[in-house]
C-alpha cells in the first residue's frame, strides 16, 4: 500500500511540473510518458480496479491542471490501461522486451487516439513535421527506459 501512495504522488508531482519542464520556449524534448510506463507497472502488482482508479484519477489531475477538453486525458489512461490488459495476454509484461513492447505501444495508441480525438472536436489541428518527429521520439524513448524505470520501481517496492 506504502507503494501505490507513492506512485499517486509521484504522479502528482510530474503533473505539476510537467508543464514547467515541457514548455520552454525554443527548446524541443522528447516527451518521456511516465504515466503509462507507471500504468504498466502498476498492473504487474495491483487489481485493474486499483489500476484503473490510478489511471483515470491521473486523467482527472492533468485535465484539471490543462486546459484542454475534459476528460480527455482520463479517457485517454483508460484505454491505455485496455491495451496492456489485451497486450499482456501475448506479451509478458515481467520481460524487458514485453515491456518496451508493450509500453511503447501504448504510448504510440495514446499518441494517434489525442490526435484523431483533438482533430475531431477542433478544425484547427494542424501536425507539423517537426511534431510528428517528436511524437516518434517521445514513443521510442519512453520505451526504451521502461525497462530501467521498472528496475528502479522494483527496488522502491522492495524498501516500502
Amino acid at each position: 500500500m506504502g507503494f501505490y501512495l507513492l506512485v499517486w504522488l509521484l504522479g502528482l508531482g510530474f503533473v505539476l511540473m510537467r508543464g514547467f519542464f515541457f514548455t520552454c520556449p525554443g527548446i524541443e524534448v522528447p516527451d518521456i510518458d511516465l504515466w503509462t510506463i507507471i500504468i504498466g507497472y502498476t498492473f504487474l502488482f495491483y487489481s485493474m480496479t486499483e489500476v484503473s482508479i490510478f489511471a483515470f484519477g491521473q486523467g482527472l489531475l492533468i485535465d484539471l491542471f490543462s486546459g484542454g477538453p475534459q476528460g480527455l486525458h482520463a479517457f485517454l489512461y483508460l484505454a491505455i490501461v485496455a491495451w496492456i490488459y489485451g497486450g499482456s495476454r501475448f506479451f509478458d509484461l515481467q520481460t524487458p522486451v514485453g515491456q518496451v513492447f508493450l509500453v511503447s505501444s501504448a504510448v504510440l495508441l495514446k499518441k494517434i487516439m489525442f490526435f484523431l480525438l483533438l482533430m475531431l472536436f477542433s478544425q484547427r489541428i494542424i501536425l507539423s513535421d517537426s511534431c510528428l518527429f517528436m511524437a516518434v521520439l517521445s514513443i521510442i524513448c519512453t520505451g526504451l527506459i521502461t525497462p530501467i524505470l521498472f528496475y528502479i520501481f522494483n527496488r522502491l517496492r522492495s524498501v516500502s
